[in-house]
């Protein structure tokens, strides 16, 4: 009877031991896995932040698009005015500029830039209206071409693809002007002084065109009040404008768009201007300068909104060459916005 009950004691503490070991094995193998698991999930992770820092090492997206918005005078409700109150386009729409790049530096990459307009009404009952307009992208070198200590300038050196190239690499309005050669700069000028709360901010946008056929005009063009002899031959422009912050996000802007250019039926005299920016006049077009009022909002640096308000203060350049009556303030006044950011 001992013997049995010794023998009954004996395979209980065997049975425990092993369930023990059993437990403490199945636990370890459970602890290895899980282990195994986290690791590969954690060298999945970093794999996708390799790969995620990689495409962020060698390319870049950027974009600026511009919205030209209606205007205030209730004839021109669906369209946005120039400075004769004349419809800028075929309505109102939004200009459109992306960037695609390849670092090959650390300051420098391949820019290829991407140029359309959304139009989104058929105001003048244009025959060519599209939508979606396509213009000839862009080819150059861009990045931080230079800076200082509070001061940047970031933009693409760069020209339009030939007219004759095949679609994508043309669009309407350098077909139908026919463009071969556009070598420029669209850069943008930042100067923020550190104990300031003003700063200055300016869009830099040169530019030379060679054309095949010197009289071509594209049908914008000649909706808004133009011949093909004042098609831009040579470019002195940029967009400056004046900041004043009023907390961390947001700004209240002022504004302007300095555009002075040889056309195709100007000499090379570049001290000879005319405020009339149509006609056949031989002098260079100083354009019209219009007041842009508004507020900017930096979002972060994958956006940056400035809704504004945009008239052309200067009674001289509201004057309509073609018919010589004058256009009011009101009717060159209308509301947009420009939008831009670094996707990464």
């Amino acid at each position: 009877m001992l013997y049995q009950r010794c023998v009954l004691i004996l395979i209980k503490i065997v049975l425990i031991s092993l369930h023990f070991l059993f437990a403490s094995f199945l636990h370890a193998a459970t602890d290895q896995a899980v282990a195994s698991r986290n690791q590969s999930t954690e060298q999945a992770g970093e794999a996708a932040e390799t790969l995620s820092e990689s495409i962020k090492k060698n390319l870049g997206v950027t974009y600026f698009f511009y919205f030209y918005g209606p205007g205030f005078h209730p004839d021109n409700r669906d369209i946005n005015p120039n400075q004769l109150g004349l419809p800028e386009n075929d309505g109102i729409f939004f200009q459109n500029q992306i960037s695609f790049r390849y670092k090959f530096s650390n300051n420098l990459a391949l820019d290829f830039q991407s140029r359309f307009k959304l139009i989104l009404n058929n105001r003048i009952e244009n025959p060519d209206y599209r939508v979606l307009r396509w213009e000839t992208p862009r080819i150059g070198i861009s990045g931080k071409l230079i800076s200082g200590t509070e001061w940047t300038l970031i933009g693409a050196i760069n020209t339009d693809f030939p007219y004759f190239f095949p679609a994508p690499f043309t669009g309407v309005q350098a077909q139908q002007r026919t463009i071969l050669f556009a070598p420029g700069m669209f850069a943008s000028l930042r100067y923020e002084p550190r104990e300031s709360r003003w700063s200055f901010f300016s869009v830099l946008a040169p530019r030379f065109l060679l054309y095949e056929n010197r009289a071509a005009l594209d049908s914008q063009s000649k909706n808004s009040g133009y011949s093909a002899g004042n098609k831009p031959e040579f470019i002195i422009a940029f967009q400056p404008t004046l900041n004043y912050k009023l907390d961390t996000n947001t700004k209240l802007t002022i504004g302007t768009n300095i555009d002075y250019r040889k056309v195709v039926c100007s000499d090379w005299n570049i001290f000879r201007a005319s405020l009339i920016s149509n006609g056949e006049d031989p002098a260079w077009r100083f354009s019209a300068v219009p007041i842009y009022i508004g507020v900017t909002y930096a979002i972060s640096s994958y956006l940056s909104i400035f809704p504004y308000i945009s008239t052309f203060p200067i009674a001289a350049q509201r004057v309509d060459g073609r018919t010589g009556s004058q256009a009011s303030i009101l009717e060159a006044t209308s509301i947009g916005m420009w939008m831009n950011g670094t996707l990464f």
